[in-house]
C-alpha cells in the first residue's frame, strides 16, 4: 500500500501537532498493554541527559512517508534530548516516497531493490532497501531542507558494498574511518565509512572512487550530532509484511547490529488484513520476528502497534444525462475490512501470552472516528499529514503516561532492575 508524497513544511508540520487537541480523559484511556514490559526502556530515558537511546520504529508505508514516527520522535526529543536525525535514505534517489525533510542528490543513476521484491539480493542492510550504481565514481550528496542547530551532523555512518577492490572514499571536511563488515550475515566487501566533521555541518557529499567494475550498492546512513538524547530510527517499506522481514531476516540482524535499539516498536498487520490472511500464519510471523530481535538485542524493550480501522472501497457505476448524452459516474462507499479486527486481535492476545507491551491504536482510531474525520486520505487505508501527525502524537501520549507509571513504580522501588525486560 503506497502513501502519495506532500510537501514537507516544518514549521506547519510542529505547528500541527501542537495544535492537535486530544484529550486523555475522554473516557477511552489512551494506554499501552503490558507496559511493564517498558520499564528497562523508560530507565534508559532517564539517562538520556548522558548517552544516546536509540529507537527503531519499524513499519510498512505508514512509517515510510515519515509523518508518524516524526510525530513522535519529536515529542520524545522535546522531554529527553535530540542525538540526531538518526537512519536516513535516498528515497528520491529509489524513485519512491520518504521523508521531506531531507533529500539526496546525485549525478549517478540508480535502481533499488526492496524487501518486498520477489526477487532481490542476499544482503538489503539495516533500511530493507538497497540502491545501486554501475557508474565508476558514485557521488552522492546529503542535504537537509532546512537550516537549524538541531539538524547538525557531528558524525554520519555511511552503509555500502563497492566490491572487492577497495574504494578510496572522499567528503570534504570529514576525517574518514572504514570499517567491515558493519553486520552478521553481510559479505566481506560491505564496508561503512564514518565521517567525523571537524565542525557541525548540515549537508555533505560524498563520493567513491577506484571501486573498480563491480555495481555499487548503497544501504543509507546514521546520523549524529554528538549530543545526548533520543535518536529515533525508522525504517518503513510500502508493502511490508512480517513474513518479508521474516524471509529477509538478515536485515532484522542488521537493524541490531547497527542501530542498537532500548526499543522496537513495530508497526505492521496493514497489509496482512489485505491478503491472504490466516490467523495462525500471522501470529507465527510474528514470534518469528520478535525471536530474531531478542535473540540479536536481548536487551531490547518490544511494543507492537495495531493497524488503523482500514477500510475496503466499493465502486457502483451509474449513468446520468447531461445535456444530450449520458455520462458514467461513480458511486465511492466504504465498508469495514474485517481482517483489520482479525489482526488487531492476533497482535493483542500474542503480547498478552508473551508479555509483550501493545498499543491498541486501532481501538484509538475507532473510539477517536471524528477527530480522524478529515484524517484519512482518499484510499481510507492511509493518512494523510494531519492524520499521521495526530497517530504519532498518540503513541507519544501513550508512552508518556506508562513512563509516568514507572517514575512512581521507581520511586516506590527506589531503582528498577535493568537487568530484567519486566518489572517482578
Amino acid at each position: 500500500m503506497n502513501l502519495s508524497s506532500w510537501k514537507f513544511n516544518k514549521t506547519t508540520f510542529f505547528a500541527g501537532i501542537l495544535t492537535l487537541t486530544v484529550s486523555l480523559a475522554s473516557g477511552q484511556a489512551n494506554r499501552i498493554a503490558q507496559d511493564s514490559a517498558l520499564f528497562k526502556f523508560f530507565a534508559s530515558l532517564d539517562r538520556s541527559d548522558s548517552m544516546v537511546v536509540s529507537i527503531l520504529h519499524l513499519g510498512d508505508s505508514h512509517v515510510q512517508a515519515g509523518f508518524f514516527p516524526e510525530a513522535t520522535a519529536s515529542l520524545l526529543q522535546r522531554d529527553f534530548g535530540d542525538a540526531g536525525r538518526g537512519w536516513v535514505f535516498p528515497w528520491n534517489l529509489a524513485n519512491t516516497n520518504g521523508p521531506g525533510d531531507y533529500r539526496w542528490n546525485s549525478t549517478a543513476r540508480w535502481s533499488a531493490d526492496r524487501i518486498i521484491d520477489k526477487y532481490k539480493p542476499a544482503v538489503l542492510g539495516p533500511g530493507a532497501i538497497v540502491i545501486s550504481s554501475t557508474q565508476s565514481s558514485p557521488a552522492l550528496a546529503y542535504n537537509r531542507r532546512e537550516d537549524s542547530p538541531e539538524n547538525d551532523i557531528s558524525q554520519a555512518e555511511l552503509f555500502y558494498d563497492a566490491g572487492p577492490e577497495e574504494a578510496t572514499v572522499v567528503a570534504p571536511g570529514a576525517d574518514i574511518n572504514i570499517f567491515g563488515p558493519p553486520f552478521r550475515n553481510a559479505s566481506s566487501t560491505v564496508k561503512v565509512a564514518t565521517l567525523n566533521f571537524e565542525e557541525p555541518v548540515q549537508n555533505f557529499q560524498v563520493r567513491w572512487d577506484d571501486k573498480g567494475s563491480q555495481p555499487f550498492h548503497f544501504y543509507g546512513a546514521l546520523l549524529f550530532n554528538g549530543k545526548p538524547g533520543v535518536q529515533y530510527n525508522a525504517v518503513g517499506i510500502n508493502g511490508a509484511m512480517y513474513s518479508q522481514y521474516n524471509d529477509a531476516n538478515n536485515t532484522l540482524v542488521a537493524e541490531m547490529d547497527v542501530m542498537k535499539p532500548q526499543l522496537v516498536i513495530i508497526s505492521l498487520g496493514t497489509n496482512e488484513a489485505y491478503s491472504s490472511l490466516n490467523a495462525a500464519n500471522f501470529r507465527d510471523q510474528i514470534d518469528s520476528a520478535v525471536t530474531v530481535i531478542r535473540r540479536y538485542q536481548p536487551g531490547a524493550s518490544i511494543l507492537l502497534t495495531t493497524p488503523p480501522e482500514c477500510k475496503r472501497v466499493s465502486k457502483r457505476a451509474f449513468k446520468k444525462k447531461v445535456g444530450k448524452r449520458y455520462k458514467t459516474y461513480y458511486k465511492i462507499s466504504y465498508y469495514p475490512n474485517p481482517y483489520i479486527a482479525v489482526v488487531t486481535q492476533q497482535i493483542m492476545s500474542y503480547c498478552k501470552e508473551k508479555g509483550i507491551a501493545c498499543w491498541n491504536f486501532n481501538a484509538e482510531n475507532r473510539f477517536r472516528e471524528s477527530e480522524f474525520a478529515g484524517g484519512w486520505s482518499p484510499d481510507h487505508i492511509h493518512f494523510n499529514v494531519r492524520g499521521y501527525q495526530l497517530q504519532g502524537k498518540l503513541l507519544y501520549e501513550a508512552l508518556h503516561q506508562s513512563y509516568l507509571k514507572y517514575k512512581k513504580y521507581a520511586t516506590a522501588h527506589y531503582n528498577v532492575n535493568e537487568d530484567d525486560d519486566r518489572a517482578e
